[in-house]
């Protein structure tokens, strides 16, 4: 058998290093993993493709006594992107058994990663949305009842000071009653319609430049060829809404607001559990400080906010439209930058426009 075949045939980047730590082989994927040809690999010292501490001790255990590591979600940035790998080390020596190397074994599970995400987000934001509707009625209840009391005491009373005070219950009790509202989410059946994305963001656009006092800076990088996709409308410019005004609000205070918007037409992308053929992304983006590191990972739960002035609802009731659509909102890296991705699949007969 030919084993230098069988390993360039592998779908797992094979990476030999030497006893100095340096590259000695690769194979094909590994080339395709790191976007470099074998000749520019090989000589490498591994810490310049992979600088991770974890990662160096494993080598130095593994040439000194001939260990086996495993180390999952290992990420590496290439050409600017992050990439997800699950690596094993393994000690290996030649036949003379005198000079120690170590092979690196590489999968990429960026979207193995991604589904378990989705999946684990989906289920704690449904288990959310019970719970919070399940209070919700039981809040709107007594506020009901605090509000037709307010209003029959305003009735018997003549005091203009006093009325200020009922005037004061009715105004929160309503207040309080459209955020439980909000949390209860939108429970209007959607009206789907055939529409040009890029009507949805541009109207955006429109309605926060209007109410913004400051100047906005807004980068477009559109993809004219897209298909019409089939959305309510409303719902989605209320989705891409929140999303905007929060990038809005995070850059405060800041000498120039920046804003970017990406649209883009992807093949084969697996959304709540299910693999579709199309999908439509689009990526929003702004210079602001970042999300909190503390609340990357229940981002898209309700109440839950990186602002002292928020209410926490916002990326929720965006990921519920989104997810009434069949889609998916996701935190991303765009370039160092906050960016937010909404991925909506193109139902069946729906890509016309790209021959399908």
């Amino acid at each position: 058998m030919n084993y230098a075949s069988l390993i360039e045939s592998l779908e797992c980047a094979i990476i030999l290093i030497d006893c100095q730590s340096k590259v000695e082989l690769v194979n094909i994927s590994a080339e395709t993993l790191f976007c470099q040809s074998r000749r520019n690999l090989v000589g490498q010292p591994f810490v310049s493709l992979i600088a991770d501490q974890s990662v160096e001790r494993c080598i130095r255990e593994c040439l000194e006594s001939n260990a086996q590591y495993t180390l999952r979600e290992v990420a590496l940035v290439v050409a600017g992107q992050e990439t997800l790998v699950d690596m094993t080390l393994s000690g290996v020596t030649n036949i003379e058994g005198i000079k120690p190397s170590v092979l690196v074994e590489l999968n990429v599970i960026n979207r193995i990663s991604r589904f378990m995400k989705e999946k684990n987000q989906l289920e704690r934001q449904q288990a959310f949305r019970l719970m919070m509707r399940g209070l919700a009625h039981e809040i709107k209840n007594p506020l009901g009842g605090i509000r037709g009391a307010a209003q029959l005491l305003d009735r018997e009373l003549v005091e203009p000071s006093q009325k200020e005070l009922t005037d004061i219950l009715i105004k929160e009790a309503d207040r309080l009653t459209r955020l439980v509202d909000r949390v209860m989410g939108s429970r209007q059946q959607l009206k789907p319609r055939f529409l040009n994305i890029h009507e949805v963001l541009e109207h955006v656009l429109h309605l926060v430049s209007v109410k913004s006092e400051e100047h906005i800076n807004v980068e477009r990088f559109y993809d004219p060829a897209l298909p019409e996709i089939k959305v309510d409308k409303e719902q989605m410019i209320q989705a891409v809404l929140n999303i905007v005004g929060n990038a809005i609000e995070a850059q405060k205070g800041l000498a120039r607001i920046k804003l970017g918007f990406n649209t883009q037409f992807e093949r084969f992308v697996t959304l709540n559990q299910q693999l579709h053929r199309q999908v439509l992304k689009i990526k929003i983006w702004d210079s602001g400080p970042g999300v909190p590191s503390e609340i990357r990972n229940n981002l898209f739960d309700p109440l839950v906010t990186g602002r002292p002035e928020g209410t926490g609802l916002g990326l929720s009731i965006t990921q519920e439209i989104v997810q009434r659509h069949n889609g998916v909102v996701q935190l991303e890296d765009h370039h160092g930058k906050t960016c937010f991705s909404i991925y909506l699949p193109y139902t069946n007969g729906e890509s016309h426009a790209r021959g399908e």
